[in-house]
């Protein structure tokens, strides 16, 4: 892939212009999304201002275009739960970020803190006054004191920091925003990802590849006799929810989604992610070209143009029920198991 230099400004959340696509293509993507998020802006200040905003068939449908960047604070609260539980336990984030998790859980977590978005202007250097670093690390040891069942789990990092870099206000206040946010995600929103076994993120990744094969047979031919199964290619887009995975823009927007409709999101990112890269993916016949191929194409044009990534999310896939997704979950799910056994 070639990399290009990058345009001289720096976009919003604080990440450098991508390298993966040449200047003027992503002069293109700004300006058309521009337009696009105008459009959106309008639509949303017609539909949803001065009125409370409840779930509604409307609400799901304006979700799916894109939660004005403004508006996703708000949204993302009360679309997921989030909102009221925070209302419902005054002062309980207060009192978590008072604790302390287990030491070994607490070297885990500071280990991570370097690691988690380098690139971006808010996490580079934990003593600049505009630093997130100091909030991160606050939710993540709160949300581990708190819930010591779940704990911390690497992805969490990138969870929270991307949660922190839509918040907007006081940092006291984005932090306890962000704690309810993440407990909207971790103990309501996805299945237990997080175990120690990885049960469901396994069974998980092998319900994608069932929707391949179902859909694509061709294309998951490519997978299954490159000797590869898909949580080694797969597991990160549901341990991280595309965060760190994807460009952050269309992460957002898959977010928008996953706060209002839940986990089968997932499944409808990571369909279209493959199949937009159908032509590439079907040359490659060894593992290490199709694991390339498969980290390459996380960043490239067709993801970072995420308004059209967020309508493939929806036609590619065609019809997607939960109870569909729940039928192929039981036979991964025994599949794992006899793995687990064997």
């Amino acid at each position: 892939m070639p990399l290009y230099e990058r345009p001289s400004e720096l976009p919003e959340y604080g990440f450098e212009a991508p390298v993966y696509v040449n200047p003027t293509d992503y002069i293109d993507f700004k300006n058309g999304y521009t337009d696009t998020l105008n459009h959106r802006r309008s639509r949303w200040a017609e539909h949803f201002s001065r009125k409370s905003v409840a779930r509604s068939r409307k609400l799901k449908r304006f979700c799916r275009k894109g939660i004005p960047p403004a508006s996703r604070p708000e949204i993302w609260m009360m679309v997921s739960g989030a909102k009221s539980r925070m209302e419902a336990s005054p002062g309980l984030y207060l009192e978590a970020v008072s604790k302390e998790p287990d030491n070994k859980i607490m070297s885990v977590i500071l280990a991570d803190l370097p690691r988690t978005f380098p690139e971006n202007v808010f996490f580079k250097n934990f003593t600049d006054p505009e630093s997130k670093l100091p909030s991160l690390k606050r939710v993540l040891v709160a949300f581990a004191a708190q819930f010591p069942e779940v704990g911390y789990c690497q992805g969490f990092n990138y969870i929270t920091a991307m949660l922190l870099l839509v918040l907007r206000g006081s940092p006291e206040a984005n932090e306890e925003r962000a704690f309810w946010l993440l407990d909207a995600l971790i103990n309501h929103i996805l299945p237990p990802y997080y175990s120690d076994d990885m049960v469901s993120v396994r069974r998980d990744c092998m319900v994608l590849g069932d929707l391949i094969k179902l859909r694509d047979p061709a294309l998951n031919s490519i997978v299954v006799n490159s000797g590869v199964n898909y949580t080694t290619l797969c597991a990160k887009w549901f341990i991280c929810l595309y965060a760190d995975v994807l460009p952050i823009e269309t992460t957002m927007r898959i977010f928008d989604c996953l706060f209002y409709e839940g986990d089968k999101i997932l499944f409808r990112a990571g369909f279209a992610l493959i199949r937009l890269h159908r032509n590439h993916l079907l040359q490659c016949h060894e593992f290490p070209e199709l694991l390339t191929t498969f980290r390459s194409m996380c960043h490239d044009k067709q993801t970072l143009w995420c308004h059209e990534f967020l309508q493939a999310m929806f036609t590619l896939p065609g019809n997607l029920s939960r109870k569909t997704i729940e039928e192929l979950r039981q036979s991964a799910e025994r599949r794992v198991l006899e793995e687990n056994l064997s």
